[in-house]
């Protein structure tokens, strides 16, 4: 699995409420939700897919353990928000009992105490369990999921503990934690149960691999086509989400674990280096379904949001260039303004409080605040009292300057080295900013009373 929360502000949001009030798994209400997890099919499980076959040497494989078979499961990507990330499992067979287990870490129940309200302030409570491993696959497939499964190349000891291990951490007493979407998430206690077992072997595989990719990119790059939630996370991130990630840090990624267990080697029962996947088989999506490409990089929408602000802008300039007998033209300039700074204003005490009254550590130090401050709230009065009534010009002016001058902070520092990558933000927030301050600066009904009024 992974993330199934990175939504932010407004509009992720309400990407993100879209994302989790949609997940569904049946069959009862009261079943607890497993992210990423799609609707069960009513029709009795096919097990087409052969139990794995062991991955040590027959010599090898007796004693205890030996019975045991470790799979990772990797599900690509799907169609919906929430699927944009991948899924993973441990699939554990057990050739003695015929129990074929998958373990994953991304269960949650919407109806759980506090649940919406630890989910705003960060505090998120998820838990892991086990399913039947070929009801997940076939639910998976029948969705459009891509799927592969990787043999591990464990010792019947390290198959054992592992085993231990999971089913322990499935207890009642054991199976909760606070979830982070980066740090702490299905993905990442997946990789920690196996380097657990591997006694350091994939951390130190991996962990010195610096990587020029990061949290922002990563969840930019997975939700390429979602513009609403592409957006919003982009706005909702902070520089935190900006540092390079070693190689064990981007396993947040269930794919990114996947593909770096293709490469890596661990020490054999000899002490050898051996290959940490004994065999790869991938699944397709089942005929008649459609599958998203996963895409290779991060999308560079600075020219899109540009011109998206650019647009906006000229549409208020327009307006506002009609001659001034045209009342409902002011009218439209007025709404327009108040609109916007309300969209701004809101968007701004959000990352606000994100950052110093949650536990969004990735919310935090965001200079997209220069963007969307909370002075903007202070125009929505503002603007219609200066424009339609020519009231409080002076402090309109004033407010809106400020506005607009933090927007030129901000693409100051988003063309610094080391600044925020946020320059797409800033190409959509700051042209409407510039041209609503430049509709206050120009002709106002207060300066046409004050020509008209009687010399006396």
């Amino acid at each position: 699995m992974i993330v199934r929360q990175l939504a932010a502000l407004a509009v992720l949001l309400v990407g993100a409420a879209r994302a989790d009030a949609q997940r569904r798994v049946v069959p009862a209400p009261s079943t607890p939700r497993r992210a990423h997890v799609v609707p069960r099919a009513k029709a009795p499980v096919v097990r087409a897919v052969p139990a794995p076959a062991r991955a040590v040497p027959p010599a090898a494989a007796t004693g205890p353990g030996s019975q045991l078979t470790v799979t990772l499961i990797t599900f690509g990507i799907g169609e919906a928000v929430w699927e944009r990330f991948g899924h993973n499992a441990l699939w554990i067979h057990d050739a003695g009992s015929g129990q074929d287990v998958a373990y994953n870490w991304g269960v949650f129940a919407f109806d759980a105490p506090d649940f919406y309200k630890r989910f705003l302030v960060g505090d998120p409570r998820y838990w892991m369990e086990g399913e039947d491993a070929y009801a997940m696959i076939s639910a998976y497939h029948n969705a459009g999921r891509p799927i592969t499964l990787q043999t591990l190349n464990l010792t019947p000891a390290q198959a054992l503990a592992l085993r231990d291990f999971v089913e322990r951490n499935a207890l009642e007493e054991n199976k909760y934690y606070r979830y982070d979407y980066f740090r702490d998430n299905c993905s990442t206690r997946l990789r920690d149960a196996l380097d657990r077992v591997l006694t350091g072997a994939l951390r130190r595989a991996t962990d010195t691999i610096q990587t020029t990719l990061t949290y922002r990119g990563e969840s930019v790059r997975l939700t390429e086509g979602d513009v609403p939630v592409q957006t919003g996370i982009e706005i909702a991130l902070g520089r935190g989400a900006d540092t390079p990630l070693t190689a064990w840090e981007s396993f947040f990624i269930p794919m990114r674990l996947r593909d770096a267990a293709r490469v890596v080697t661990i020490p054999g029962t000899d002490g050898a280096r051996v290959p940490l996947v004994a065999s790869e088989r991938v699944m397709s999506p089942s005929s008649g379904t459609s599958r998203i490409v996963e895409p290779r990089s991060a999308p560079d929408h600075t020219r899109r949001n540009l011109f998206a602000g650019l647009a906006a802008a000229v549409v208020l300039l327009l307006f506002r260039s009609l001659p001034r007998s045209q009342r409902w033209a002011t009218w439209i300039v007025g709404i327009l303004g108040m609109v916007w700074s309300l969209l701004c204003g809101a968007l701004g005490l959000v990352l606000l409080l994100a950052w110093v009254a949650t536990k969004h550590v990735f919310w935090a130090q965001n200079e997209n605040l220069l963007l969307l401050s909370p002075l903007s709230l202070l125009l929505v009065v503002l603007v219609p009292l200066a424009l339609l009534a020519g009231r409080a010009v002076g402090r309109t002016r004033l407010v809106a300057g400020i506005v607009a001058g933090l927007g030129l902070l901000a693409l100051a520092l988003a063309l610094l080295p080391g600044g925020q990558p946020n320059l797409d933000i800033v190409a959509l927030f700051l042209p409407m900013h510039l041209a609503l301050a430049a509709a206050l600066f120009l002709y106002l009904p207060r300066q046409a009373r004050a020509k008209q009024a009687p010399k006396g």
